[in-house]
């Protein structure tokens, strides 16, 4: 499926398709905090390219500033993303599809991998093709930015187990909680509880749903920058927000073409909110 197509969702296939969205949202965590400083970027940007866009977290926030084209490899996300979009009137072109291989046969200014994605997807030689990515599809005065996470915070946050979050669609409660994160050999494994609930005839019946496990690849700002260059990229600046209760802290790795020049912001320390 390409650019600008999407297909329905068959009637039958309605109940998987909300609980594989529910348990997204609620995996995103209501996270803000990084928002603000895409907005920033995206009001210099004609067009803008998000990688890993899921159901719409960062991109639903850029629509009304940007050409926004959001990629995803899950179809339902994706379908979820648009009629998110439309619901507002905002325009969003979707791209199903592995973020590893895209070739849209176009440049944006501004490209974004936001939290954790680069470390999601897998490890170096998976990392390095989402780089060549981003260098196949960033403009030569544009820019792109890699958000990575500490995995060594990731480990620290789940080592007491979180909260339950809570969302009610179609009639359903949906739970899930991040229960542990289990240090790898090269990152960290989190495991989130998830279930289903339904209220019938005044009484409270559920079924677990298998459990997501979620790997971060640990990643040092060193070796994204050897990838960074082996990529045909240049790492103009980073910096960091430390994180609050709601989020992870992340890394921002400002990228542009080798021989391009950034339109960043000149900041330095942490995002604002």
């Amino acid at each position: 499926m390409g650019p600008g197509a999407h297909r329905g969702v068959r009637g039958d296939a309605a109940p998987r398709r909300t609980e594989s969205i529910a348990f997204h949202d609620l995996q995103q965590g209501g996270r803000t905090r990084d928002l603000p400083y895409y907005r920033e970027l995206a009001r210099r940007a004609d067009s803008t390219l998000e990688l890993g866009a899921g159901t719409g977290r960062v991109a639903l926030e850029l629509a009304a500033l940007t050409d926004l084209w959001a990629n995803d490899l899950d179809e339902q996300l994706i379908e979820e993303l648009v009629g998110r979009a439309k619901a507002r009137g905002l325009s969003v072109t979707p791209v199903l599809g592995d973020a590893t291989e895209l070739d849209l046969g176009r440049r944006f200014d501004l490209v974004l991998a936001p939290i954790g994605f680069a470390q999601i997807v897998g490890g170096q030689c998976t990392r390095q093709a989402l780089l060549r990515v981003i260098a196949r599809h960033l403009a030569v005065t544009g820019l792109a930015v890699v958000a990575i996470v500490d995995v060594d915070e990731v480990l620290r946050e789940c080592a007491t187990p979180a909260a339950r979050q809570r969302l009610r669609a179609r009639g359903r409660t949906f739970i899930c909680q991040q229960l542990a994160a289990t240090e790898t050999e090269g990152g960290a494994q989190v495991i989130w509880k998830r279930g289903v609930y339904r209220r019938t005839a005044g009484r409270l019946t559920g079924r677990p749903v298998e459990p997501a496990v979620l790997t971060y690849h640990r990643v040092s700002l060193e070796d994204l920058a050897a990838d960074v260059r082996a990529c045909g990229l240049h790492a103009a600046h980073v910096h960091h927000d430390p994180g609050d209760a709601t989020s992870l802290g992340s890394t921002y790795c400002v990228l542009h073409q080798g021989h391009g020049r950034s339109n960043a912001p000149s900041r330095e320390g942490a995002a604002e909110d």
